[in-house]
Order: structure tokens, then sequence, then C-alpha cells
């Protein structure tokens, strides 16, 4: 069978790869894991303030982040 590239649900299987790891290389560069280990869970309101999270934008990001955990019940 010749091979006629990649199919739709790869592409999008290797964009959501893409997504979890650049939201892992986001969080790692903005702290957020280092605060919560250093200073236990906050609201997001403090973790706004304390590692430079945008209002606007940061309950998603977080919200992202949990939910690459598989094993997280919320």
């Amino acid at each position: 069978m010749p091979d006629h590239g990649p199919t739709p649900e790869r592409i999008l299987e290797l964009g959501q790869g893409f997504w979890a790891a650049k939201a892992l290389l986001s969080a790692t560069t903005l702290g957020v894991f280092t605060e919560l280990d250093q200073n236990g869970r906050q609201t997001v309101e403090e973790l706004e303030s304390t590692v430079g999270l945008h209002p606007r934008s940061s309950r998603d990001f977080l919200d992202a982040l949990v939910a690459l955990d598989g094993n997280n019940p919320h």
C-alpha cells in the first residue's frame, strides 16, 4: 500500500503533543512548579501575582496543566 503522507488524525496527534510540551515548558519557565513546591497550594490570583500570569488567560493555562495529568481527578 502506498504511503500518502500523514493522516489528519496523525497531524492532530502531533499538534496536541506539541501543545502539551509547550504548556509544560511555559509553566517551567514561569516557575509555576517551583512556586507551588516552595509555597504549597495557592489560589489562581496568588499564582498570577507570584509568577506573573495574566488574569485573562491564567485559569485556562492552569486548567490545561491539570488536564495533562490523566490520573488527577481534579
